[in-house]
């Protein structure tokens, strides 16, 4: 399947999960890919490319088929608005889809009946994915709800690790053992949280701790700038502190001039005394323990988002202190 992309801009994170589904991006616009040729119907990803879509009828006229919304920024209702308007050629068939569960499952709004939603349906499980077809304000709703529901069950095992620690048990296992039971699943740690003050607040206090059974000089931090805005610093006063940068993530001269700021894990952990995950991406969760150790003069961790597996930081870390894992800790 082919569509035509309308927008200014698709981010290349946009691009490879459609293309992984089957489905190839012809540019148009200022990224003018698109010389004409016919297509299989046309991509919005924002309300404001409704206007650029509305422009392009005449042309696109000889060749209607999908109008297709995708991902979490289409506001709410919109997709049902351009049916219920009558909007365009009622040859369009409108979808609505967003991909859930790190892009194993799709949600797809629209008619059942409908030969793009069937075709939808078809690249999907063809490229193993599980897609569930529903109303497009079904849709809607689910993409609202999602981040509420997980931050709040983010906080349930926070505060659960709370209690483990308190029990001098492990949080990794009982939750592991709550997910036996399907209803719970056994992923609960949120990335894309709302709000990071409960994890920045576990971090200050750890911070603090380790502050005061460690002879701490040098802390690099990692996970992006803006993560670190909501602790509070008071404990990071009068150590050296570097902030590993993330990607293309400008660095952040201005907002913490006190700090460093490096773009390669390893000078960044060089002769580091702690190291403080708020946020993983796939270099720390793939790094091997082994190096980390290397590279820093004293391996203490503190991981909010737990990275490394419990066995592994307990033999190779001289400290590791997870949300309710007193692995090795400093008491």
């Amino acid at each position: 399947m082919r569509l035509l992309a309308l927008s200014e801009e698709i981010t290349p994170v946009v691009r490879r999960d459609l293309e992984a589904c089957g489905i190839q991006l012809i540019l148009y616009g200022k990224q003018a890919e698109w010389t004409g040729q016919k297509v299989d119907g046309v991509l919005l990803t924002k309300e404001t490319e409704q206007r650029t879509w509305e422009k392009t009828l005449p042309i696109l006229n000889t060749t209607p088929g999908l109008l297709l919304l995708y991902g979490p920024s289409i506001p709410y209702g919109w997709a049902q608005r351009l049916v219920d308007n009558n909007h365009g050629d009622e040859a369009w068939e409108v979808v609505r889809m967003v991909l859930v569960g790190d892009g194993e499952r799709a949600l797809v709004g629209g008619r059942a009946e409908g030969p793009c939603v069937r075709t939808l349906c078809r690249l999907l499980a063809k490229s193993q994915r599980v897609s569930l077809v529903c109303k497009m304000k079904e849709v809607d709703e689910a993409v609202r709800q999602l981040p509420f529901y997980l931050a709040w069950k983010e906080r349930f095992f926070v505060e659960l690790g709370e209690v483990c620690d308190q029990e001098e048990i492990s949080l990794q296992t009982v939750a592991r053992a709550m997910g036996m039971d399907r209803r719970v699943g056994q992923d609960w740690l949120y990335p894309e949280r709302l709000d990071q003050r409960r994890v920045m607040q576990w971090i200050e206090r750890e911070g603090i701790l380790v502050a005061e059974k460690v002879n701490v000089h040098r802390i690099a931090l990692w996970g992006p700038a803006a993560l670190w805005k909501e602790m509070d610093k008071s404990w990071l006063q009068g150590k050296e502190v570097c902030l590993v940068a993330q990607g293309d993530e400008p660095i952040p001269n201005d907002i913490y001039p006190e700090w460093t700021t490096s773009r390669t894990w390893e000078k960044a952990l060089k002769d580091a005394d702690l190291l403080v995950i708020g946020k993983a991406d796939g270099i720390i969760r793939g790094l091997p323990l082994h190096e980390l150790v290397l590279c820093m003069k004293q391996a203490n961790v503190l991981d909010a988002c737990a990275c490394f597996p419990l066995q592994e930081a307990r033999s190779l870390l001289h400290s590791y202190r997870a949300i309710g894992e007193k692995t090795n800790v400093w008491e």
